[in-house]
């Protein structure tokens, strides 16, 4: 046998082998490597834009004006230079079947019971094909909670017992206007409550690409002429913490405002309720004013 001619063949087979190896450990650690490094970033966005919109969503909620503010959500993730591939992901946009409280007015002469139920929503993300850890986000009354499966802990506090549920702040306030015949009185009390939607036809967003949380707010008002009494009823199957300092914040609110002497409120800690009446003189004009706000997912 010719060495000449077997040392070329060696060569060829020694640079076949390592090109293989290359290869191989290019594919076994450097894009799993690289494509999770990019999906956690991806994760970031998504968390940076669920902070900024729960962020929004108090700003509408304390504002109370008509507004329109969206954040972007990156739905997809995990591509680099070398590897195009995305995983996926979905926004969803959830209204809550029972309302969080009931504001109730009578009115009139012959007594009319008026009622309104505020209700809230939460918005979340879940990954599709995720190429890191399959971890998602909900906005759950106020606060963001990292999921996985069925877990799920809140992103900026050490337990659920430490969430402050802020926005209760923001979902209920009110004031009076003095009686121009006698200051020490009042004939007027505007009461501002917030009411959270999903969109109509747009609870849904899915796919790669670049997604939008989006909302829209209106302020509705509706006045009642002589009214002789306002209710406001918690619900109690609302989430403890939730449920607890909304009544905290709705009686801070409410005892804080007591400064007309026509006004009397009586607080009911168990049925978690609280009842203002008024003196049938003078006349008192409740203007009841709701900031709608619908969130969506585009």
């Amino acid at each position: 046998m010719n060495d000449d001619a077997v040392a070329p063949v060696v060569a060829a087979m020694l640079i076949l082998a390592i090109v293989v190896t290359f290869f191989a450990a290019w594919n076994a650690y450097y894009v799993p490597s690289m494509k999770a490094q990019s999906e956690i970033t991806h994760l970031k966005d998504v968390e940076s834009g669920f902070l900024r919109f729960s962020s929004d969503i108090e700003t509408a909620a304390s504002l109370k004006k008509s507004m329109r503010l969206s954040e972007p959500i990156p739905l997809g993730g995990g591509e680099f230079t070398f590897d195009a591939v995305k995983s996926g992901g979905t926004i969803r946009i959830l209204g809550e079947k029972e309302g969080y409280m009931r504001l109730t007015v009578i009115n009139g002469t012959i007594p009319e019971t008026t009622s309104s139920i505020l209700r809230f929503s939460n918005y979340s993300y879940q990954p599709v094909n995720n190429f890191w850890q399959d971890q998602g986000y909900v906005w759950s009354y106020g606060n963001v909670n990292v999921t996985k499966g069925t877990l799920s802990t809140p992103l900026q506090y050490a337990s659920m017992d430490d969430v402050s549920y802020g926005v209760t702040g923001a979902l209920f306030d009110l004031d009076y206007v003095p009686s121009l015949g006698d200051p020490a009185k009042c004939s007027r009390m505007n009461v501002y409550a917030v009411n959270i939607t999903p969109a109509v036809g747009h609870t849904l967003a899915s796919g790669n690409g670049n997604g939008m949380l989006g909302l829209d707010s209106t302020v509705m008002s509706q006045q009642f002429a002589n009214a002789t009494s306002m209710t406001v009823r918690i619900n109690p199957d609302m989430p403890t913490g939730f449920r607890n300092a909304l009544w905290n914040s709705v009686n801070l609110r409410v005892n804080e405002s007591l400064t007309c002497g026509n006004v009397h409120a009586f607080s009911d800690a168990p049925n978690l309720e609280v009842r203002v009446v008024f003196d049938t003189i003078p006349n008192m004009t409740l203007n009841r004013k709701t900031t709608e706000i619908s969130l969506g997912a585009y």
